[in-house]
């Protein structure tokens, strides 16, 4: 005897589960960039400490790089 298929629940259970990933992936999305702005800050104050220590200007950083 064949089973009967209900269809509206599998499409229901399929979406839920779409939903569920497009929700961890935005919460990863979040993760990512938070993670990145650290990055930058910590490259920043990198570049700032090494700047310090060799006595060295932000104009004459600019103008090395525009050299």
């Amino acid at each position: 005897m064949a089973r009967t298929v209900n269809y509206e629940a599998k499409i229901e259970t399929i979406e839920a589960k779409i939903q569920k990933k497009k929700d961890e992936i935005k919460k990863l999305k979040a993760e990512l960039e938070e993670v990145r702005a650290k990055k930058a800050q910590a490259d920043y104050k990198e570049l700032l400490d090494y700047m310090s220590e060799h006595d060295i200007s932000a104009d004459k950083v600019l103008e090395v790089i525009k050299n």
